[in-house]
């Protein structure tokens, strides 16, 4: 007859809490056969994007004024600075030195997160005004520009996540008629009329699906590059020499990258599930591409 094992001290009793691998060391036993043990790591604390929104008017700017006019121009004029920057860096052009003989402000953008300060400079300008009959558009203007310029550089996930974080909460907020903070009603709202007509709002949504697959190429791209390494917060592959060519290089790069996926699923978030019932072609009309002169 087998023997039935009765230990009281039985692992079958026990629970274990899953805890992430960060490496794989070799080891062996009292006989001298090699055997596997693993050390872990403390699970990262979870990214927090920032965002700052200026104080809006009290009342939207009324049509056809001097301050219209000069709203118009401000956001003109910087749309067109950002894409002649940008067109620089897709050329390789003017390298960014004091002898270069071109102005700070007119020289190419050296990473994604000096053109995501232009664009946040003109997106809080359109959140101060107050006026759905240029925000709206300025907006989606802005957005398209943002996600065309993704692949041009290199994946800078905090420059990244902060702009387009920006503009799901304030794309969310117009949609809604609601202040992002305080959930009272926007100042630019005219006798209960939505901020937003139905076109927009299906303009909106395919900008946000769209950039949101973007991300996910680009990060793709960007580990694909560097297989030894992991996308920093500068955008650039960071290798460990000391870990090269060793056992735990795609386990460490694997770790690393994850977080940032995580945070890329999440972009657009609020504004897809506020869509997300609009269906394509809202209102007999088809859905309109966000670019760079989308409006």
């Amino acid at each position: 007859m087998s023997n039935i094992p009765t230990d009281s001290d039985s692992d079958s009793d026990v629970e274990f809490e899953d805890v992430p691998l960060s490496s794989r060391q070799r080891a062996t036993d009292d006989t001298g056969a090699s055997i596997h043990s693993v050390s872990f790591q403390t699970p990262r604390q979870p990214w927090v994007p920032t965002l700052f929104l200026s104080a809006q008017r009290a009342e939207p700017i009324r049509p056809g004024s001097e301050e219209e006019t000069q709203l118009r121009g401000r956001l003109s004029t910087g749309i067109e600075r950002i894409n002649y920057r940008h067109m620089k860096s897709q050329m390789g052009m003017d390298e960014s030195s004091p002898d270069s003989g071109a102005q700070a402000s007119e020289r190419r953008f050296e990473g994604f997160g000096e053109l995501a300060a232009e664009v946040g400079g003109l997106v809080d300008i359109l959140w101060a005004s107050a006026s759905p009959s240029i925000q709206v558009e300025g907006l989606i203007s802005l957005a398209g520009l943002t996600e065309m310029a993704l692949s041009t550089y290199n994946f800078d996930p905090e420059a990244t996540l902060n702009i387009l974080h920006k503009f799901d909460v304030v794309f969310a907020a117009l949609c809604t008629g609601l202040h992002p903070s305080t959930h009272t009603p926007l100042p630019g709202i005219v006798d209960g009329r939505p901020l937003v007509t139905q076109t927009q709002k299906v303009r909106i949504r395919s900008l946000a699906e769209g950039t949101r697959t973007r991300i996910f190429s680009c990060l793709n791209e960007a580990e694909s590059n560097d297989k030894n390494g992991y996308v920093n917060g500068n955008g650039n592959g960071k290798v460990d020499e000391s870990e090269e060519n060793s056992d735990i290089d795609d386990d460490a790069a694997h770790v690393s990258a994850q977080p940032w996926l995580m945070e890329a699923a999440g972009v657009y978030d609020k504004t897809l599930m506020l869509l997300a019932d609009q269906g394509d072609g809202a209102g007999g009309e088809m859905p309109l591409e966000g670019g760079c002169f989308a409006g």
